[in-house]
Order: structure tokens, then sequence, then C-alpha cells
């Protein structure tokens, strides 16, 4: 049903697919070409991609099993310390409610990061020194993909050299850290760009957080935007709908609230781990905390949450809870699970299902844009470099405004004027668009003006009709007539580095 839907609603998974297609040509990340993460979800989807195929089906098979494994996961610890039918039941919320957006069954590295962690903490709970090992290597691999996740490894520690007779299982626990770690570091090293990748490190810690802050719970638009217009007898219906959209925020703060109490009547060891490691989980996401980024690490949380409601409450209440919520689990899983009206696109990474608009403006995109010609996409949608199969003559598979330095599109126009790409697609970035996306970014310029200036010199519109927002542009002829046209009519960009759209 997903492995190969077209989704252009998102940007981030064209990240993930252009670098690790880089990697099977020989390019090296951080030295050949921009990364802003560490290297484990490149890794992971180079070798999908060696193994099946350079398809965006192959590109979406390590997203469907992440999700699958998270869902057995929550049914392996709710029937552990619940029941088997409370499991059944927290899995298929887990997998309803993660999937009523197409857009999140997209390739992106927290899922990578979220999967992994989950297995290490299920395994902790599993005990056993092979496990506890195994746990280790698994945590190591998390924090490949998204650093911050390490905080996991150290709410583990803690909850290992919590009692004295468990402290030979951090020993093993660290042991299979260092196995993983020691593993990375040499691949790196062997490979010319473990010294890159702490350049790397560092350039992200100085321009990711100031743009990209947002707070604890929050959505693009702001809570109130889904409340406005909205008659007396709307609002329940109204605030059910914002509830479940908001069940990445709401369930861990219910989960360490209830676990807590649980806690202080049983002292179970399992459940304090649980609590330590539900707020480790949601500190990763920082400095994007809303409720997109707490969806990729949400299934310990929704886990945990089934156990309390298992084990806290009578028969009765608990029915009728599920009930409750499995109305609308159906209704939100109905949005990409019900027949809806696709038609096949051939493309150079597969045929695809895309709607019917979005098929014809791609067709006309690559009846254009041949297979292997050069290609520059600004500012940000790295997925049609990867759909149409054109070469990027830069090392920049986008250019973020607010988070790219001005060094950073300097370079990128030195390597343009170096090599001009037959094609670009542009996208006039709004202010106000811009700002809404990313609101912690007033004051920063959404625009390149040196890079811009140029292309605007440099190329004429094609005739294409845009794709998501993005104006087909052919390079100008050799008179260098700098023509005047408007370029998109400032369209809604399509702009989320790290971020999935709201739900509508």
């Amino acid at each position: 049903m997903f492995g190969n839907r077209l989704i252009l609603g998102t940007s981030d998974e064209g990240i993930y697919l252009d670098a690790a297609e880089r990697i099977l040509h020989g390019q090296k990340p951080y030295v050949d070409f921009f990364g802003y993460m560490s290297p484990g979800s490149f890794w992971m989807q180079a070798l999908a991609f060696r193994l099946f195929g350079l398809t965006l089906a192959a590109g979406r098979v390590l997203v469907i099993l992440y999700v699958a494994l998270e869902c057995a996961l929550i049914y392996w610890l709710v029937q552990r310390f619940a029941s088997r039918a409370a499991a059944i039941v927290t899995a298929l919320f887990f997998l309803a409610f993660q999937t009523a957006d197409p857009a999140m069954l997209t390739a992106q590295h927290r899922w990578d990061s979220s999967a992994f962690a989950l297995a290490s903490i299920a395994l902790c709970v599993a005990s056993g020194r092979g496990r506890l090992i195994a746990s280790g290597v698994l945590m190591a691999c998390a924090a490949l993909a998204t650093p911050s996740v390490a905080l996991v490894g150290v709410a583990t520690l803690a909850w290992l050299l919590w009692s004295g007779g468990q402290r030979i299982r951090a020993v093993w626990y660290l042991v299979g850290i260092a196995m993983a770690g020691t593993a990375a570091v040499i691949a790196l090293w062997i490979n010319g760009t473990l010294l890159a990748f702490l350049r790397q490190l560092s350039w992200l810690s100085r321009n990711y957080s100031a743009v990209n802050f947002m707070p604890y719970g929050s959505i693009i638009g702001g809570w109130s935007a889904l409340f406005q217009g909205a008659v007396i007898w709307e609002l329940p219906i109204r605030f059910c709908i914002v509830l479940c959209l908001a069940l990445p925020a709401v369930l861990p703060i219910l989960a360490v609230a209830g676990g807590g109490a649980l806690w202080a009547r049983l002292r179970e060891p399992a459940i304090l781990y649980f609590l330590l490691c539900i707020p480790a989980l949601a500190a990763s996401t920082y400095p994007r905390s809303d409720v997109a980024h707490l969806a990729y690490v949400a299934a310990l949380p929704y886990a945990v949450a089934g156990i309390l409601i298992y084990r806290l409450l009578p028969a009765r209440p608990r029915a009728w809870i599920a009930i409750s919520i499995a109305v609308w689990a159906a209704a939100f899983a109905s949005q990409a699970h019900l027949p809806a009206s696709f038609r096949p696109l051939h493309t150079p990474v597969g045929d695809l299902q895309a709607a019917p608009g979005e098929a014809s403006v791609v067709e006309q995109l690559l009846s254009r844009v041949r297979p292997r010609q050069s290609l520059f996409v600004y500012p940000y949608k790295p997925l049609l470099y990867f759909l149409t199969q054109g070469q990027n003559p830069t090392r920049y598979s986008y250019l973020s405004p607010g988070m790219m330095t001005p060094e950073d599109a300097r370079l990128a126009l030195s390597q343009l004027q170096a090599s001009p790409p037959a094609w670009v697609l542009y996208l006039d970035l709004d202010r106000s668009a811009f700002e809404r996306l990313f609101p912690a970014a007033k004051g920063f310029d959404p625009h390149f003006p040196e890079l811009e200036s140029w292309l605007k010199a440099n190329y004429q519109p094609s005739g294409a009709m845009p794709v998501a927002g993005y104006v087909l542009l052919r390079r100008s002829p050799p008179s260098g007539q700098a023509l005047s046209v408007t370029y998109g009519q400032n369209p809604a960009p399509v702009l989320m580095p790290v971020s999935k759209q709201p739900i509508k």
C-alpha cells in the first residue's frame, strides 16, 4: 500500500534517498556531499538499495520494517506486563494512528533510531548476558542514526546501576555499545570520513538549533488554527480530533504520571526503567519537539499507556476506553487505507502510484528532465533529484535558509558557475510561509540573494507545471540576457528539513 506511493508532501525523504544513491555510486558523506546527520541512516538506506535495487519501493522497505518491528515490540511489552488482549489492542491503535498520515511512512533517520532504541529497551527488559550485549549494540546503532537518542543509553545505564545486583549487567551493556561504536569509528576512518564527520557535528551544533526550535507538543500553524471557525456543536468533535493528533505529546506525560503511581505502589523495576526512557526519548527530539517528531518516539509511551490502563482500571472502564479510541483510530486510519484514486506513474525509480493531479505534473517534469541530465533543486526538495535521476552539480542536496550559512551558499554558487546545470527547479520562498514552518526563524533571511540572482539571470521558465510549488527552469540562450519573469508567484512551499507536513 505504501511502498510505491508517490508522496510529495514531505521533503525529508529525499535527503536519505539522494545520499544513499550517492554512496552507492562511490561518493563519501561529509566529503563529497553535505549531510547534516550521523551516517547510520545513510548506510542503512544504501544497503537497502544495494539489496533491492534503486527504486522508491526499495527506499521504503526499511520504514515498513521499522513500523512492523515497533508494532511487534509493543505487543511483546504489553502482553508481558498486562495481557494478550491489551497487547493486540495497543499495537493496533499504534499502527492506526502512526500510519494515518502517509507522509510518516517515508525515509527518515528518526525511524532508524526509534526502532533500534525500542528493540534495545526490550532486550534489556528480557535480560541475559547475550541480550544485554545485543541491547548495547542496538543502542549504538540508534545513536549512529540520531546522536541525541544516546540519552536512552544513559537512562539504561542509570537503571542497570540502580541496584547493586544489576551492576554486572551494565558491564555487558557497555560491551555491546563499545563493539558497535568501535566498528563505526573504524569504518569511518577506513573510508576517510571520520574527521569530516566530526567537523559536520561541529557545524550542526552551531547552525541547527536556532532556526529549527519548536516547543514541546507544538504543530506548524499552532493548535488554535484547528478551532477557528468552529460553531458550538463542532467543538467537541474538533477537540477529539485535536486530542488524537496530540497523542504523541500527551501519551508520554500520561505514561510518566501513571507509571510513577504504579511504581510507587509495586516497586516493579521494569516500570522504573520505562519511566526513565520515556523522558529520554522525548528529550532526544530537541530542538524540534513538535508533535510530528514526538510521533517517531511514541511506541514506548503507547506500550506503557496500554500497560497502565490494564493494570490501574477495572474491566468495564477499560472496555469503554478501548471502544472510544477504536472509533477515532478507525477514522484516522481510513485517511490512508481506504481505496483512493491513484493512477500508475512510470519513473526512472520504478512504477509508482500517484494522485492524478500529481501524476500529470510529474510526467511533464520527467518528459523534460531525463536521467543523468544535470539538475539543481533550490532551496529544498531533494526527492526530485531521486525521482528524476538528475545529476546535482553541487555537494548540497538542499540549501535550507536559516540553517545553511552564507559560506555554504557561496560554495554552491561557485560549483553551479563552474558546471551550470541544464535544468533548475526553483521555489520563490515567501517569508510568511518560511516563518510559519519555522516559528523560531524570525529575523533569518529566507533567501540567498547572490545565488538566486545568478539563477534568475541565467534561467527561464520551461513552461512545465510546477511540481509541489517548484517551477522548472531551463538555461537561458547564450546571449545571457536576463528575462523579466515571475518565479513561482510565491507558491505555498513544501519545505520541511526535519518534520512532516501537519495532518489536515
